[in-house]
């Protein structure tokens, strides 16, 4: 299926999700980009789900509202969610908003593949 907003690759059977747009902030963009990844969610394949901000400059708060909605429920259908490569002004935001809790961050994608390789292992 082509997605607009989302790019997505399979490392490992891992999904890995990159951004089309560096600035994600545009809200009807947003939206778009919220049904993309709610769609991976919903997929019986999609046990875990690494996105890559390698590319995103800018992430706005509505789009960080999205991520959250997807980390629910891919935790409620038994899935994980990590997410890598955060520019330090990205990054920022999620410190700043306490989300660096939620969310485990990993510095480079592939330590977030090891990382998931080690949890479906334990």
């Amino acid at each position: 299926m082509p997605f607009d907003c989302i790019k997505l690759e399979d490392v490992d059977e891992i999904s890995v999700v990159r951004f089309k747009d560096e600035k994600v902030m545009d809200p009807s963009r947003i939206e778009k980009m919220g049904q993309e990844l709610m769609s991976l969610a919903g997929d019986d394949d999609q046990r875990n789900l690494l996105i890559n901000f390698e590319d995103v400059r800018f992430f706005s708060s509505a789009a960080i509202n999205k991520l959250i909605v997807l980390e629910k429920r891919m935790r409620a259908g038994g899935g994980e969610i990590k997410l890598s490569n955060l520019r330090p002004e990205v990054r920022d935001l999620f410190s700043f908003t306490n989300l660096d809790g939620l969310f485990d961050i990993r510095e480079q994608q592939s330590d977030a593949i090891r990382s998931f390789v080690k949890s479906t292992s334990d």
